[in-house]
């Protein structure tokens, strides 16, 4: 694992100092000069593999406008997607000539592999192992389309016949909660503060990620039930509405910022994805100016009390 992270170093030094971030003109720069360690070849394909990602992220966030740090892989690990086998409930890891490091497998990961998922890869810890698998899917053949608005405090699944609303509120009361207590902390220590906001920085994540497990779980089941597609909306440029300079205020901003609209889509998305459901992308041309539309008829629809923003249509008078 040590092996592993000092190639992964290495690739992201080599994709730096050529501004290379694609994997195929990253192996070809790299890969000779792995040649140094002694180690399974296709080890050294995947650290390639890792370190471009990690570069492609940090381009990302270039484009985007912030300003990343250097990056460097400072967990020891391993990861790969090559050579690995289960063999009477253990799951043996290739470390060269023909030898292997074999981990046990508890119960409950031997019955969910016993029911036909396929091992795609692994990554390993000193203290932990991951295992990513997949299964083939048969898509269900839909007769409806449920769109999914995604608001600050819910979450709102439906179409012109039936509408379901998720109350994802108490994603916003722990995350404000959780900025309270860390503007309440006074200790002029670096090293303590940093424990401190990490340790509410995971328990805020935790809780909220459950509440978004939920929910998304349920629009997945309720659409699978009904035979229904979902449909997403394009909102994936709304954080340049709550930047620093726009007139808002700092809790305002924070609030806004800390809406999880992304992470709802990505749960939904996968979900939908394992049990058959097919997921619509729709682009920003055509949601624009739907939301003053009747789903029934079309039409322009009035506005009758602002303040409860209940909407009536005049010509389905409803």
């Amino acid at each position: 694992m040590e092996t592993f992270r000092n190639m992964v170093n290495d690739c992201i030094r080599i994709g730096l100092a050529n501004n290379v971030s694609a994997m195929k003109k990253l192996c070809n720069l790299a890969y000779r000069q792995l040649a140094k360690y002694d180690i399974l070849s296709y080890y050294k394909l995947c650290a390639i593999s890792h370190a471009a990602g990690i570069l492609t992220n940090r381009k990302k966030s270039i484009k985007r406008g912030f300003k990343p740090k250097q990056p460097y892989a400072r967990r020891q690990l391993l990861i790969s997607c090559y050579g690995f086998k289960i063999d009477n409930g253990e799951f043996r890891v290739p470390i060269g000539n023909e030898r292997y490091f074999s981990i046990s497998l508890n119960h409950h990961v031997r019955k969910v592999l016993s029911a036909g998922h396929r091992i795609r890869s692994f990554i390993l810890t000193p203290d932990m192992i991951s295992l990513c698998y997949s299964r083939e899917v048969q898509q269900l053949e839909c007769t409806s389309v449920a769109g999914i608005d995604r608001n600050l405090r819910n979450l709102t699944v439906g179409n012109s016949e039936n509408v379901v609303q998720y109350d994802l509120s108490r994603a916003v009361d722990i995350a404000e909660n959780t900025r309270s207590i860390m503007k309440s902390f006074k200790r002029n220590d670096v090293r303590v503060s940093k424990k401190l906001y990490s340790k509410y920085r995971i328990r805020r994540k935790n809780r909220i990620a459950q509440l978004m497990h939920h929910a998304s779980m349920a629009v997945v089941q309720k659409a699978k039930q009904e035979k229904s597609a979902i449909a997403f909306e394009d909102i994936c440029r709304i954080r340049q509405l709550y930047q620093r300079g726009n007139g808002q205020g700092r809790n305002y901003r924070g609030m806004m910022n800390s809406w999880s609209f992304a992470e709802i889509k990505r749960l939904i998305i996968y979900k939908a994805t394992w049990e058959g459901v097919p997921v619509v992308q729709l682009s920003i041309g055509e949601t624009r100016g739907t939301s003053q539309l009747c789903p029934r008829c079309g039409k322009k629809i009035t506005q009758v009390d602002r303040k409860t923003r209940q909407l009536w249509c005049d010509q389905c008078k409803r």
